[in-house]
Parts: C-alpha cells; structure tokens; sequence
C-alpha cells in the first residue's frame, strides 16, 4: 500500500544532505531538498559545481515556473563535508568509484537512498556505508542539465520510498516528507522493492526499442516490431523479478506501463496496449522524449547497461532462466557501446 509522507515536514533545516553525481536529475533532487530548509551539497562535475560556486544557487526551470534555489557545490569528493542523508545519482557504472571518493563521510551517514535504475544500487550501497542506513527508492523524474548552474525539471513525476525489502518507517516518511515539501510528488510504498523491480523491466525494454533503431520513444513504441520486442523483453524481466521474493507481484502504478498486466495477459493485447501508449504521447505533443540510453548512445558517453540488462542477464543465468531475447540485444547494444571493449581479429 502506498501511503502519504508525513504532514508537517520531515527533518527539514536540521537535515544535511549529499547528492553524488549531480547531473541534471541530481540537480532536481538536491534542489527539492534545499527548497524543504535542508543544507544541501552537491558533487558535481567541475564547470556544473563552479558555476553554482559563483552564484550560490541553481537555476531550476520548469514547464510552468523558473526559479533559483540556494546551495553549495563541490567537484572534488575530499572536500565534501559530512552529511546524514546521502542522495546517490550516478550514472551506474560510476558509482563505486564515487562512493569509494567519499568513505570520510560514510560514517556519519544515517540515511542513504538511490534514485538510480536497477536493484544492485542498493547493495552497492549497503556495502559503503552499511545495509542498516540504505532505503529502496525508484524515480519516475526527469531532469536535464540545460547548462552549468541551470537544470531543467522536464518530468513531474513521483519518486518513490520505502524500507527494504518492505515496510514503512518515520525515516521512509521523513524523507518523503521534505522532498515534497521541495515540491516533488512522493508515494512511501511498504513494497518498495516490488516498485524497484518494476521499474526496471520496463526500463530494459525501453531503452533498447529506442537505442538500437535509433527512435523516440513514441515512435518506437507504435511500431509494430519494437512494441513486440517490448513485451517479449519485459516478460523475459518479469520471470527474472519472480526470482525474488519481495519483487512479485509487480506493481502497476500511476503514470508508468502497467507491467504487471502487460507481463500476465495475451501477448497480442499486450502489444497493442503499448501501441497505444505510443499513439496517446504523438497526440498529445509527447515528441521529444529520449530516453537516457539512446540520449548517450548520440553524445557517444558509455552505456548504462550494467545495472539492467547486464543485470537481468546475469540474474536469469543465476535462477537458471533462458532469456533469449535479452542476452541478444545485450550483445547489440554493447556492440553499439563507443567504450565497450570490442573483440578484435
């Protein structure tokens, strides 16, 4: 069940927060947090952080509003100070070597939370600073980095919080509590880890319908073929979810792909449903959404494919699953990976 973050705040100005990685997502997050009184640091790549070093803010832009939101940036880890509350918002691939930057502060850590894509976030995680301090968490917002000190809030979506592997604390909720309070819409869910799962069978299959023919995802969703290889992968994704206990059911929640019932009913309907989404997004002026894979496959950056497919892949070997489908478009999209390592003759 999905509950409200406490009325009235959470621990607001007493909070001190750090977002690692703080890209254009992780700009929106610690400005959230920094508009609920918390005193926020961002790490950052070094012209992001200097420019909000000049000014002493960042500029947020919204589809309907624009404003400025003070807090502090860093670019080099060893002079972040410690914090409480750690935000995780690397690219995946990044992450350990950005925590392994910051072990000064782990100690004084008592939240830790990740926004990223995936599952394995929380176990890396756990690993740096303790599984008693992490909490599961899954984001359904987007934000861009439009230029150093500025961001864009393109996706008001909700981002979701809870204890792992389920349950629901005044932490989870004092959490919630501040980040809407920072304007961001939060569900505290005592099922996070099923959320967490969910999310990542989707963003499986949408990433490669996008990345690999080159497409927007509205496009790419109307064609008959990638829809049908969305299905094909998501339920490949969902018999790998059923593996863990605590992921199944898997949850079909407002304003994402109702995985659940995409995952369980005929294929053929199945299909058409994603058809449809595709169609709704084109006639509602939804044209430009790119997602984060296809978006780095065209700047040439590495590919985030560790932490899903890479993942699922591995984890169907694990339970003993033939995963067809996905350990081949693995293979494509590392072949498409500037900075895969290539076989050579």
């Amino acid at each position: 069940m999905d509950v409200p973050p406490d009325e009235g705040g959470g621990l607001g100005a007493a909070r001190r927060v750090v977002v690692v990685g703080a890209g254009g997502l992780g700009t929106v997050y610690g400005a959230a947090l920094a508009r609920s009184g918390a005193d926020v640091q961002l790490l950052a790549r070094r012209a992001h952080a200097e420019a909000i070093q000049r000014t002493g803010c960042v500029e947020v832009r919204q589809p309907e509003a624009r404003f400025t939101v003070a807090l502090r940036a860093q670019w080099r880890p060893e002079r972040i100070e410690p914090a409480d509350t750690v935000v995780l918002m690397t690219k995946s691939h990044d992450t350990v070597r950005a925590l392994a930057g910051l072990e000064h502060i782990a100690p004084e850590v008592q939240v830790a939370v990740s926004f990223q894509n995936g599952v394995e976030k929380d176990r890396l995680l756990a690993q740096w600073c303790g599984a008693d301090r992490v909490i599961g968490a899954m984001s359904m917002v987007g934000g861009t980095l439009d230029a150093p000190g500025r961001v864009s809030h393109t996706l008001l979506g909700t981002s979701y919080l809870g204890e792992l592997p389920r349950g629901l604390t005044p932490r989870v909720r004092a959490l919630g509590a501040d980040l809407q309070a920072g304007g961001m819409p939060v569900g505290c869910s005592e099922r996070i880890r099923a959320i967490e799962w969910s999310k990542l069978v989707h963003a499986g299959p949408s990433m490669t319908i996008t990345a690999l023919p080159r497409l927007p995802f509205h496009q790419a969703l109307q064609d008959p073929g990638m829809a049908d290889l969305y299905v094909r992968l998501l339920r490949e994704g969902a018999a790998v979810a059923a593996g863990d206990p605590d992921a199944v059911p898997l949850e079909d929640l407002p304003g994402m792909f109702p995985v659940h019932k995409l995952s369980t009913i005929e294929r053929g309907e199945a299909v058409e449903i994603v058809r449809g989404f595709g169609r709704r997004m084109q006639e509602a002026g939804s044209t430009n959404v790119i997602t984060s894979m296809l978006r780095d496959l065209q700047n040439g950056r590495r590919l985030e494919l560790d932490a899903v497919h890479g993942f699922l892949v591995d984890e169907a070997q694990r339970l003993g699953l033939d995963v067809l489908y996905s350990r081949a478009c693995l293979e494509l999209l590392q072949a498409l990976d500037p900075h895969a390592l290539k076989a050579t003759a």
